[in-house]
C-alpha cells in the first residue's frame, strides 16, 4: 500500500508516470518494486519508467515517459515541443528531447534524442509541468528537420495565435546560430518575407542608434570607433562607451545575411571581450518596436560595469597597444 500511495502521489504530477529512481528516493526497496512490477500493480512502458494502471493513455503520458526515461536535465523539444505548444501544423512523431552536449544518454529507437552545445534557461519553458523549449528556440530546432512548407505553416501559426512573433523567432535565430547549422538560411528566408526583408540603410541605422543613445541618457559615446582587438580581428564599431567599456552595435541587415555573418561578428565580440569590452547587438526591429526596453538594457548594463570598476582606460590596459583617442 506505502508503494502505491507513493507512486499515485508522484504519477499525478506526471500524467500517470513514475521512474524507478523516484520510487527508490522515495524509500521504496527494489523488492517492492519487483513484486509491484510482476503483480501488474505497475506497468513498465520503458526502461526505469512505469505507468499507473488506469490512467488515461495520451500523447502527454508518453512525454513525461520519455523525460523520465532521458533524465532530468533533458528538455522536450522539435516536433514534441511543438505539438506542446499547439501547433496544429507539426504531426505528432516519436517523442523528442534534445540535453546538453555533455551528456549521450543511450535510449532505444522509441524516443529521438538530440544533444546541443547551446541550451540556457532563456530556451526553457513549462507545459503541463513538463521542461520544453520555448517556442522561438522550438521554432530554431523544427527549421532544420522540416520542410519550408510545413515550417512556413508553423511559423505563421505561431505568429498569428501570438505563441511567438517574427521578431523573437528572428532573435533565437541570431543567437543560437552556428556554422553550417541546418535551417538557418530557410528560416532568415521565411523570416525575410514575412518583416520586409530589406536592408536598412545606414544612415537609417545610425538614427536609430542615436535615439538609443539619447533614451539612455549616455552622452559620452565615441562612433565609428576601430574594433578593440589584439589585431587579429579588425574593423569599427558602432557605438562605444568609455564609462563601462561596453559597445553597442545595430544590425539593419536581413534575417539570412545576419544568418552568414554569425560567425564574423560573433569573432568581434570575442576579440573586444578579450580586452574587458562588452558588446550589446540591437536589430533594427528591436530598436523601432522597443525602443525604450533596448535603452534600458544598454543603461543598466553601462551602470553595472562602471559600478565594477570597468571602464575604457581599465580595459585598454590588459593591453598596452590599445590606445584610448583622446
Amino acid at each position: 500500500m506505502e508503494l502505491l500511495a507513493v507512486a499515485d502521489r508522484l504519477g499525478s504530477a506526471q500524467a500517470g508516470v513514475v521512474a524507478r529512481r523516484q520510487l527508490l528516493e522515495s524509500g521504496i526497496t527494489k523488492w517492492a518494486l519487483r513484486r509491484a512490477i510482476d503483480s501488474g500493480r505497475l506497468e513498465l512502458i520503458l526502461p526505469g519508467v512505469m505507468r499507473l494502471p488506469g490512467s488515461p493513455r495520451s500523447e502527454e503520458q508518453r512525454l513525461w515517459a520519455a523525460y523520465l526515461r532521458v533524465g532530468p536535465e533533458s528538455v522536450i523539444s522539435h516536433g514534441s515541443s511543438a505539438r506542446l505548444w499547439g501547433l496544429k501544423s507539426i504531426e505528432q512523431c516519436r517523442p523528442t528531447l534534445v540535453v546538453p552536449h555533455r551528456l549521450s544518454p543511450r535510449v532505444g529507437s522509441e524516443l529521438i534524442v538530440h544533444r546541443s552545445r547551446c541550451l540556457d534557461d532563456i530556451d526553457v519553458d513549462a507545459v503541463a509541468g513538463l521542461p520544453v523549449t520555448s517556442p522561438a528556440r522550438t521554432l530554431v530546432d523544427l527549421s532544420g528537420e522540416t520542410g519550408r512548407a510545413r515550417l512556413t505553416a508553423a511559423l505563421e501559426e505561431a505568429h498569428y495565435d501570438r505563441l511567438v512573433g517574427y521578431l523573437d523567432v528572428g532573435g533565437a535565430l541570431v543567437r543560437l546560430g552556428e556554422p553550417g547549422r541546418r535551417g538557418a538560411v530557410l528560416l532568415g528566408e521565411l523570416l525575410d518575407e514575412r518583416t520586409g526583408g530589406r536592408e536598412l540603410e545606414q544612415s537609417a541605422l545610425e538614427r536609430l542608434l542615436s535615439d538609443l543613445f539619447d533614451a539612455a541618457g549616455i552622452t559620452e559615446v565615441i562612433r565609428q570607433h576601430r574594433l578593440p582587438s589584439r589585431g587579429d580581428v579588425r574593423g569599427l564599431v558602432d557605438g562605444l562607451v568609455p564609462r563601462g567599456a561596453v559597445i553597442a552595435e545595430g544590425d539593419g541587415r536581413r534575417w539570412h545575411s545576419r544568418c552568414a555573418a554569425m560567425v564574423r561578428d560573433r569573432e568581434r565580440d570575442l576579440a573586444a571581450a578579450e580586452l574587458g569590452f562588452q558588446t550589446l547587438r540591437f536589430m533594427h526591429e528591436q530598436l523601432t518596436s522597443d525602443l525604450e526596453g533596448c535603452a534600458a538594457q544598454l543603461r543598466a548594463t553601462v551602470q553595472l560595469r562602471a559600478g565594477q570598476g570597468l571602464g575604457m582606460d581599465a580595459a585598454a590596459s590588459l593591453l598596452g597597444s590599445f590606445s584610448v583617442p583622446r
